[in-house]
């Protein structure tokens, strides 16, 4: 320890140098250690100063519309591992060797920003004014539409055909992600134009049932 500190009822002086002596005294046994010095956790050889490397590769740009696709895991033609130094192909993988080419699946669709835009200056309905005040929501907070195999048979074939509308610029500020695990698609746009993209989804895609909108830390707060 390297201070002390000494709370005391104000009182004469005496009895505040009796108490300090009194104190020292009961220190005086203790042994004062010093600080261990700082090692650190990896070692300082010039073998551990590369960078770390993640476990799987980059995603790759299918030729597909831009379609980002994960790297399929297996032996490559020839594999960079360092400057320098290069792997050969692996057996049974040459030139004259066919190889499957992985199927591309868009995940994402992203609003190219251009086109005609929603309609800023549309009124909330009452009931959707009453919950915006009710969680204090931003309107400009972005929320999920949630579509299941309830509202339409084929998620696939309604997912092409909302990328679609996505690309001309149907649903500008809008994002549509397909959760094929979870067999939904959430299509994610802000409070203020979340009816009018309700409306559209329902009357694009010819939905049945209802849809359900969900935000961040509060689930679901209204449907259509």
């Amino acid at each position: 320890m390297d201070r002390v500190v000494l709370h005391y009822r104000p009182g004469s002086a005496l009895r505040l140098s009796a108490l300090l002596q009194q104190t020292q005294r009961l220190l005086e046994p203790m042994a004062l250690r010093p600080p261990p010095a700082f090692r650190p956790w990896f070692p300082r050889g010039s073998a551990h100063r590369r960078p770390i490397r993640p476990a799987k590769p980059p995603p790759r740009i299918g030729p597909a519309g831009g379609a980002l696709t994960e790297t399929p895991p297996g032996p490559t033609d020839r594999t960079q591992d360092s400057p320098g130094r290069v792997q050969p192909a692996a057996p049974g993988t040459g030139p004259g060797t066919e190889r499957e080419v992985p199927v591309v699946r868009r995940s994402w669709s992203v609003s190219r920003q251009s086109g005609v835009q929603l309609q800023s200056r549309m009124s909330l309905s009452r009931r959707l004014h009453r919950l915006v005040s009710l969680h204090r929501l931003h309107l400009r907070q972005r929320a999920k539409w949630v579509i299941t195999q309830q509202n339409c048979s084929d998620l696939e074939e309604a997912f092409r055909r909302l990328s679609r509308c996505v690309r001309r610029a149907g649903l500008p500020t809008c994002n549509a992600h397909i959760q094929r695990e979870r067999a939904e698609i959430w299509v994610f746009c802000d409070v203020l134009h979340c009816e009018q993209v309700g409306r559209h989804l329902k009357d694009e895609l010819r939905l049945a049932g209802r849809i359900h909108l969900a935000v961040h830390r509060l689930g679901n707060i209204f449907s259509m």
